[in-house]
């Protein structure tokens, strides 16, 4: 979406809060409650047909150097209580997305039953918890960072799903449990590298399970999720189809090899295992998570991925320090076949980048600073220095060859959080 439109949009989602916002202070002595988040931020990396991406679901465009598209946000959530064991909650979220509309910004929309203090049970649209940032992966002021580490968040498509959940809680003498399953569906939008188009990806009977524990200072969490996945199938796909019919030979052989490589991706099974530990003391910081990805052909990146996270409180001031990483377990295709004298090597090389367009495989050294300005809002700054393998550039928007060497990228972000 150009740089005005969205602006201008973000402008009046903004108007738009704030007539929601008296109404809505009219009711809150019935029960109803609201509260927003936002961030406004720019990052700058200053990379020829290579552009910075928050996540992967956001719009690509590789020709933008410096940004406020990928941390900006505005978010609203409203809730209301009933019936002493029930609740209703949405959430509206405007950010940067390949395409704008009402469900794509709803994130949010479940209603909750706690038959017991102990017992919570969810029906709708809710966070999927496959992480530890899940609940809160958009409220930027509850993070020390600028942004969470990419290497884990950003190639994590679905942030909601349909469908249910129930979590059990319980304290056993100092320790304090919570284990939670959801099962559901998503269907989150991607782009694609060069932003010259968009294809809607499925995330079909998605289960999660995750065990927390807190413990004092202490936070620890494993989780395990799997959903199968499925995509529309993009246009090249039906050439390959006729060139391997037509065609004899080893470009033929080829063609069908590649057709039957990209059919099959899709009803492919995910899993994703997840462990996280967390300290905080109230002057030190320390967060630690990692992740593995793993599938049965599906077109999604995996591999093993972490990061390790350590920040010191001088009153108002936190500085930072951040390594995190991504390693895939996959290998590159490379064809070993001339084309060139057919006519349709055009056909080959986007299967090619369809197939290995999934693959991410970097690691990212970051510095950075947290000022709580006032409260309820803090202003950060960040440098990442980001090096990134070559064809392995999937969590960034580019052209013309831009992913096909090394790279080292000096991303320079700032960013003001708030919430209300």
């Amino acid at each position: 979406m150009p740089p005005t439109v969205w602006g201008d949009s973000l402008l009046v989602l903004c108007l738009l809060i704030m007539a929601l916002i008296a109404p809505a202070q009219a009711l809150a002595e019935k029960g109803f409650q609201y509260s927003g988040f936002g961030t406004l931020g720019l990052s700058v990396e200053k990379e020829e047909d290579l552009a910075f991406l928050r996540d992967s679901n956001q719009s690509k465009d590789p020709e933008k150097d410096g940004s406020l598209h990928p941390d900006s946000i505005l978010g609203m959530q409203f809730s209301s209580g009933f019936a002493s064991d029930w609740r209703a909650t949405a959430q509206f979220v405007y950010r940067d997305r390949p395409k704008q509309s009402l469900d794509q910004a709803t994130e949010l929309a479940f209603l909750g039953y706690r038959p017991m203090p102990d017992l919570d049970m969810r029906l709708g649209r809710m966070a999927v918890d496959m992480f530890q940032l899940s609940d809160y992966r958009r409220v930027d002021y509850v993070n020390l960072w600028v942004r969470p580490p990419t290497e884990v968040y950003a190639w994590i498509l679905p942030s909601s799903i349909d469908g249910a959940d129930i979590a059990y809680s319980f304290d056993h003498g100092p320790y304090f449990w919570r284990f939670k399953m959801q099962y559901g569906n998503t269907e989150p939008i991607l782009e694609f590298p060069d932003g010259s188009d968009s294809v809607k990806t499925e995330f079909n009977d998605f289960l999660v399970a995750t065990l927390t524990l807190d413990f004092d200072v202490w936070r620890a969490r494993v989780s395990y999720s799997e959903a199968t996945t499925a995509a529309s199938t993009p246009g090249f796909v039906a050439g390959l189809a006729q060139v391997g019919a037509f065609v004899p030979g080893p470009v033929g052989d080829e063609a069908t090899a590649l057709y039957n490589r990209l059919l099959s991706a899709s009803n492919r099974e995910v899993r994703y295992m997840q462990a996280s530990l967390g300290y905080d003391d109230g002057d030190w910081l320390i967060d630690t998570e990692f992740t593995r990805i793993a599938t049965s052909e599906a077109l999604v990146p995996t591999g093993v991925a972490g990061y390790v996270s350590v920040g010191r409180r001088f009153e108002k001031l936190t500085p930072y320090v951040v390594y995190s990483r991504i390693d895939s377990d996959q290998d590159l295709y490379v064809s070993t076949v001339d084309w060139s004298a057919t006519g349709f090597a055009p056909l080959r090389d986007a299967a090619i980048a369809t197939i290995n367009g999934v693959q991410i495989e970097q690691y990212t050294h970051s510095l950075g600073v947290r000022w709580d300005v006032m409260p309820k809002v803090a202003l950060k700054a960040q440098w990442d220095r980001t090096h990134i393998e070559s064809d392995k550039f999937a969590v960034w928007a580019h052209q013309n060859g831009a992913a096909s060497e090394d790279t080292t990228v000096d991303l320079f972000s700032v960013a003001l959080n708030f919430i209300f």
